[in-house]
């Protein structure tokens, strides 16, 4: 069963705040039609969502681009060719095989040892693998939020217990 793009809508609330996936709701928890009270929040883009949750950069990108056009090629040939410094482009390559967006395979020399050949991994398994591991991401950043929210709640309380101390708990807004 797939996802929508209604149910992949994020929505703030423009009252209270609240972001909600899915169909827009109030700080009631009652669905609200989104042109009321809450508005859709803008998709970012692809580039963006790759650096912040994925941590490639614009220079990966253009690997994971050159490699998907051409097939496969080692990181001499792609620092060659796309005219970077080829630990820049070792780092690059790496860091995409770890994530599981390219695969390294060895190609044996005719002289002798062996060189590190990348190729793309099928985009239906790319999907998936960013998909689980944006679930993931999203998961974990939404617990750092929640601690973050427990953290200032027990700052608090402990202001609170201690009224010999002047301490200043703050809210950005």
């Amino acid at each position: 069963m797939g996802t929508t793009d209604k149910e992949r809508e994020v929505h703030k609330c423009q009252h209270c705040g609240s972001v909600s996936f899915g169909s827009a709701a109030s700080d009631s928890g009652e669905e609200q039609r989104p042109s009321t009270d809450a508005s859709a929040i803008e998709r970012p883009e692809l580039a963006v969502v790759l650096r912040e949750v994925f941590g490639i950069s614009e220079t990966g990108i253009h690997i994971c681009v050159f490699l998907m056009e051409d097939g496969e090629s080692t990181a001499g040939e792609l620092a060659d060719r796309l005219d970077l410094d080829r630990s820049t482009v070792s780092r690059q390559l790496n860091h995409l095989t770890d994530i599981g967006l390219l695969e390294k395979r060895q190609r044996l020399l005719s002289d002798g040892g062996y060189v590190h050949v990348y190729s793309p991994v099928d985009v239906e398994e790319v999907r998936q693998r960013l998909t689980v591991g944006l679930h993931v991401w999203m998961n974990e950043a939404l617990e750092l939020v929640e601690d973050i929210n427990r953290e200032k709640v027990a700052a608090l309380a402990r202001a609170d217990s201690d009224d010999n101390e002047s301490t200043s708990i703050y809210w950005d807004r």
